[in-house]
């Protein structure tokens, strides 16, 4: 389903595409990722989503648990960092530990439920993981470098220089 709904296969020029799936909570999910680089650092344009996750009983709640975990999947892997000083965490509230701003959230998100009547199974958790994967597979897409650690852009300066 995913790939029919981002139309895989198909290439923009300057958008880089990755692609992840993932399966937790008896609920399959499996996501697009569309970047654009801009002064070394990824833009993610769209982000299609196809879950498997039994029958949605409230569908406005369920799109919103998806994004909100695709959002906040993307801040984890980009900017997301805990860091510890002899068992001391170095960031203590939130102004030392970057969390997604707006300006940095997907231009578009587009979700597709997969309707096959069977019982509910989990949402609140599988939509966030696998936006990881599919971000790092665009970015190594783009400059030819596999990202080894998060948050990303702590990685990307390397990636750059060498892609």
């Amino acid at each position: 389903m995913v790939k029919e709904i981002s139309n895989w296969g198909t290439e923009t020029p300057g958008v880089t595409r990755g692609v992840s799936a993932y399966y937790c909570h008896n609920s399959y999910v499996a996501q697009v990722v569309d970047v654009m680089m801009k002064d070394g650092k990824p833009r993610v344009q769209k982000v299609w989503c196809a879950i498997d996750c039994g029958i949605v009983v409230n569908p406005e709640g369920a799109l919103n648990q998806v994004e909100g975990g695709i959002i906040d999947g993307i801040g984890h892997a980009m900017y997301s960092a805990m860091t510890f000083t002899n068992g001391v965490p170095d960031q203590k509230n939130f102004n030392e530990y970057k969390l997604i701003r707006h300006n940095e959230a997907p231009l578009e998100i587009e979700t597709h439920f997969v309707q096959n009547g069977i019982d509910p199974t989990g949402l609140g958790e599988p939509s966030l993981p696998p936006v990881a994967a599919a971000l790092g597979n665009a970015i190594y897409k783009a400059t030819g470098k596999r990202l080894d650690g998060q948050p990303f852009i702590d990685y990307l300066g390397e990636a750059i220089e060498l892609g």
